[in-house]
């Protein structure tokens, strides 16, 4: 990672962690213990095993607890390191310490692939765990953690440390990094107040720079109507400056008949097209149909150029009780619920989804590897530039062998 990312990342923690813990008198606690990670230089960096046969160990010392072995050749992440001791977890078998000596590190290269494989990175330790796991498949990454209220403020909610780590391993695996905005209503004080515009513009910019950021994602979590002009037209103003500083706009809108997605690409780099949201509609069904998801691609692509058009996607499920409001699960809470339940797991073919029923009028419908795959076989055949995965962590890990 630039040496210059990482001094900005260190100053930011630094002054996050000042400004929250002695201004607000609320400490930012890290989520492992301080003593727990010594390092976020080398976390994510690929290497192998150079010795023929190591003893991995429960802490950095040669007297540490052995816990098995690896050998020659092993392919593993790096998550720590602690002056010569690297902390390692490989592809198959125990996570652990070895010695710095045994251990080549690989060069990682910038990702040159057809398509952009989007992450949305909410935190916490199971989004972590799919970050570590499977990041190296994926060529960028949003992090959630920034709100523009309706006079354009920028509100960072997130915990600096984690957010740093994240941003460590990303930067170590040579992704792309969008600050994820969230944008709830529509800023109207913001949209129609060109002093409000200027500061905003500002906030964003300096927010990109000093946390290392490639681009911002913009998410739209609304249905924008009149104000339509004005917010592609303050999108465009922030793309034009970001560009000068070769950094990049998306943005993430819904699908509605009732928005100009061409003044939208206009305005930006990319659109992040919104299938599906969870919904709160008393009627049970797929979260997104694979012929409404077509029907939806052969529109827009004929407003839009494809390649500037990146399909998201949801990860988990929703589940629906007797009061017909869903909540969502994870997949692995899909798959427990299920087995809990003694529930069986039907295919609907219309939709492409799988779903199961159990007790009276419950409904649980959910995305796995199969279904992913149909939306995945909707960005290569339309060309799009790139599919987007929501909410890592929530996922079914099979549909990594699939990218």
């Amino acid at each position: 990672m630039n040496q210059g990312i990482i001094a900005a990342i260190l100053s930011i923690l630094f002054y996050l962690t000042n400004l929250l813990s002695g201004a607000q008198g609320q400490p930012i606690h890290p989520i492992d213990p301080p003593m727990t990670q010594q390092s976020y230089v080398v976390l994510g960096q690929t290497g192998t095993v150079t010795a023929d046969r190591v003893t991995v160990r429960h802490s950095p010392a040669s007297d540490g607890k052995p816990l098995g072995t690896v050998t020659r050749n092993t392919t593993i992440t790096i998550l720590d390191q602690v002056e010569n001791w690297y902390k390692i977890r490989p592809r198959i078998g125990i996570e652990g310490w070895i010695p710095e000596y045994a251990v080549s590190i690989e060069r990682v290269e910038r990702k040159e692939v057809e398509h952009t494989f989007l992450g949305f990175y909410p935190g916490g330790e199971q989004a972590y765990e799919s970050l570590l796991e499977n990041g190296t498949k994926l060529t960028s990454m949003a992090p959630l953690g920034w709100k523009l209220d309706s006079y354009g403020g920028l509100i960072a909610d997130f915990d600096p440390e984690e957010m740093g780590r994240s941003l460590y391993f990303a930067g170590n695996q040579e992704m792309d990094t969008y600050a994820h905005v969230h944008v709830g209503s529509s800023p109207s004080r913001l949209l129609s107040t060109s002093y409000l515009q200027a500061n905003s513009l500002s906030q964003l910019q300096d927010t990109l720079e000093e946390w290392g950021l490639k681009g911002v994602l913009v998410d739209i979590d609304y249905v924008p109507g009149e104000e339509q002009p004005q917010l592609f037209e303050f999108l465009g103003q922030l793309a034009t400056r970001l560009r000068q500083k070769g950094l990049k706009t998306m943005v993430a809108l819904p699908w509605d008949a009732t928005i100009e997605y061409k003044a939208a690409a206009r305005a930006v780099d990319y659109i992040v097209l919104e299938s599906a949201r969870a919904s709160t509609d008393q009627q049970s069904g797929p979260l997104t149909s694979i012929a409404e998801m077509e029907a939806m691609l052969q529109e827009i692509t004929h407003l839009v150029h494809p390649d500037k058009i990146i399909l998201a996607v949801s990860t988990g499920g929703l589940h629906w009780s007797r009061t017909g409001i869903p909540s969502a699960l994870s997949h692995q809470e899909v798959l427990e619920l299920a087995a809990r339940e003694g529930a069986s797991v039907k295919w609907d073919t219309n939709s492409k989804a799988p779903y199961f029923q159990y007790g009276a009028g419950r409904e649980v419908w959910f995305e796995n590897r199969y279904s992913v795959k149909y939306k995945l076989d909707l960005v290569k055949e339309y060309n799009l530039g790139g599919l987007a995965l929501r909410d890592l962590g929530q996922e079914d890990s099979d549909i990594w062998t699939l990218f």
